[in-house]
């Protein structure tokens, strides 16, 4: 067989691909019943799920990591061994989970705003424990520098902050984003033997839960709103390094494995930014998605930090 003919071959099989994924995301458009509260933000739709019901307890507030297509479902495993003591609210930003796409800037300051406006919507102005998860620990630190009575602690989970960016280790990752946009938008995704490698988490869901959360995935992987944060990762980074260290109790959970995926300066680097800001650091031996590897002794960590920077 030709190079010629097997390229013919390739380019048939990607077009079919691709013809199936935009036909097939169509009538799948009325299976994504939001499981939350849908708010109006900017002229589009954001979605909030709220659970929980100690309202004497502050507000434990998630945020995703860089293209986390269902952040509802992403945070379950942790989220479900805490609503009985806390309220707990998981933000799922524009490109995100239920919500709609923008072409807004992505920004830092404008996230931060999205996100505050959509729990402002729902009635909730504060105090909230921010709880982010990788890219997301630059959105925390940020929405604590602007809003520093309304955020009264941080728990980190693998968070990335300022140093992770401008150190120089991620100038290759927007080229990574923008294959892996293209694929996404063929649908490539929809491949299992993709899907696992990016869905690690099927077994801690419902089987309700992991259907919905496998068409957000094919929905919203790498889509143009995530894709654009990777654009603005530097420029958000500076913004926060600029504006200095907020002075806030702080509680890192940090993945010893990732350092071995992502590389070695992960570790060091979130040493030192413990240091920098007076936090606690636990470290894991597993994952970056601690919160599905571990989410009970994240749980019982949380409840003894809350407990002690109240007391």
């Amino acid at each position: 067989m030709g190079i010629g003919v097997i390229i013919a071959l390739l380019i048939a099989f990607l077009l079919g691909v691709t013809i199936f994924h935009r036909i097939n995301l169509r009538i799948e458009r009325d299976q994504l019943v939001p499981i939350g509260y849908m708010v109006e933000v900017n002229g589009r739709q954001m979605h909030v799920y709220i659970a929980g019901d100690n309202i004497e307890a502050p507000l434990l507030v998630f945020l995703s990591g860089h293209g986390t297509f269902a952040p509802a479902y992403d945070f379950r495993p942790l989220y479900s061994l805490l609503t009985d003591d806390y309220r707990i609210a998981v933000i799922e930003k524009f490109g995100y989970g239920y919500s709609d796409f923008t072409d807004a800037p992505r920004d830092v300051d404008t996230i931060v705003s999205e996100m505050r406006a959509a729990l402002f919507e729902l009635g909730e102005t504060g105090s909230f424990v921010l709880l982010p998860a990788s890219m997301g620990g630059i959105e925390a630190l940020r929405w604590a520098q602007l809003y520093p009575e309304e955020v009264i602690g941080i728990i980190g989970i693998d968070m990335a902050h300022p140093a992770v960016y401008l150190g120089g280790h991620i100038d290759g990752r927007v080229f990574e984003a923008q294959i892996f946009r293209m694929l996404s938008w063929m649908g490539l995704q929809r491949f299992s033997f993709i899907r696992t490698q990016i869905y690690p988490y099927g077994q801690l869901l419902t089987p309700d839960e992991y259907d919905r959360a496998r068409l957000l995935l094919y929905r919203n992987a790498m889509n143009r709103t995530a894709f654009a944060e990777t654009r603005y990762a530097i420029t958000n980074a500076q913004m926060v390094m600029d504006n200095g260290i907020p002075h806030l109790p702080i509680l890192l959970l940090t993945s010893r494995e990732f350092a071995y995926e992502i590389g070695a300066f992960w570790i060091p680097y979130q040493e030192e930014f413990a240091r920098a800001t007076d936090a606690q650091i636990e470290f894991f031996d597993s994952g970056h998605f601690l919160h599905q590897y571990e989410p009970e002794r994240i749980a019982n960590l949380i409840r003894a930090f809350l407990m002690d920077f109240n007391q």
